[in-house]
């Protein structure tokens, strides 16, 4: 349930292993905050801005070459901005040091960006998969799930690609109190605030990384021309309260690019729709396993383990190894023959 990178790369790990999966997903395409838009002929990404980690024998790539995603148009971008002035920004999640530092030891090794963007990324992950999109699952009981339009599909094995909170909620089956009582009591990370912004022509230089100023926004460059200046521009801030207006968001990012106001062409204003990062790891204790008290249920994602794109896709390691741990009782081929264990590593 979900086509988010969770979702997709457990659908590309197992399937590959020889199960039959199928993925549900509410939206009417694939790839949650993977997903690209068009706008005025430009391309903008929800989400995915560049990666960490993905030169050779990194983390990232580890995971991601057996997939063959590593012959996508990956190009490297300058680490420098991100591992001198990130850390303000990110913690304002909040996260625990030890967190912190997981998810930006792999941007001190290599930044890369994608041509082509998220969708491109979707596109492959999605690849030779069964996607069902304008499924929204509204009740999960005995290994079913039954969709809004009335349609239900039955699993040996269910993933969920989704908020831990919202997969329980829809859950009929008797979870312990207990488990509940933890699960709801976590606190989530902020939403974030997207200004998408078109310049003009051939105004304000493209720059090969993202800039964060202190705690307030991250600016990212999205696509650029044949003569090397940025197309568009999106700035980022987590949304406290009523999170800044486009405008003001503006005037914080012009401390980098002091032309920016007068050369924004068209501007607007998205919201994330939640947690940015899923729900916060104030400690160890915080950690959500992928397995559930229902032995047939799992979850993947971004609450599971670290966020981001190095996150999530350990989370998806993870989710399938102990898939593995539960399987012989069902009779089901493993998803990690011996000898070639994704996860190892």
């Amino acid at each position: 349930m979900g086509a988010g990178l969770g979702g997709l790369l457990c659908g590309r790990i197992l399937q590959e292993r020889g199960l039959k999966v199928t993925i549900l997903e509410q939206a009417e395409e694939p790839g949650g905050a993977l997903r690209s838009f068009m706008a005025d002929g430009i391309r903008f990404d929800t989400g995915f801005h560049s990666v960490g980690g993905l030169g050779s024998g990194e983390p990232l790539e580890k995971i991601f070459r057996p997939l063959g995603l590593m012959n996508l148009p990956w190009e490297q971008s300058e680490p420098d901005e991100f591992i001198r002035t990130s850390l303000p920004f990110l913690r304002l999640n909040s996260f625990w040091e030890e967190e912190i530092q997981h998810v930006a030891k792999p941007y001190e090794k290599s930044v890369w960006r994608l041509d082509g963007g998220g969708k491109c990324f979707v596109d492959a992950l999605s690849e030779g998969l069964d996607i069902r999109c304008g499924k929204k699952v509204v009740e999960i009981q005995d290994g079913t799930a039954s969709c809004e339009d009335g349609s239900s599909f039955k699993a040996d094995v269910v993933i969920a690609d989704l908020h831990p909170r919202t997969c329980f909620s829809l859950v009929k089956d008797h979870v312990r109190p207990a488990y509940l009582k933890r699960l709801f009591r976590m606190s989530d990370g902020p939403e974030i605030l997207t200004t998408h912004i078109i310049l003009k022509e051939g105004t304000v230089p493209f720059v090969n990384h993202s800039i964060f100023i202190g705690r307030q926004v991250m600016i990212h460059f999205g696509e650029k021309d044949e003569k090397g200046f940025a197309r568009s521009i999106d700035l980022l801030s987590f949304r406290e309260g009523e999170g800044p207006s486009p405008e003001e968001m503006i005037s914080v990012a012009q401390e980098r690019l002091p032309s920016l106001g007068a050369n924004a062409l068209k501007y607007w204003q998205e919201s994330s729709g939640g947690s940015a990062y899923g729900i916060l790891k104030h400690s160890r204790a915080d950690y959500i396993a992928p397995a559930t008290p229902i032995p047939w249920l799992f979850l993947t994602g971004q609450s599971i383990g670290l966020h981001g794109i190095l996150g999530t896709s350990v989370s998806a390691l993870n989710t399938c190894k102990s898939i593995k741990i539960w399987s012989p009782e069902r009779a089901m081929a493993s998803p990690f023959p011996e000898g070639k264990d994704l996860g190892k590593g």
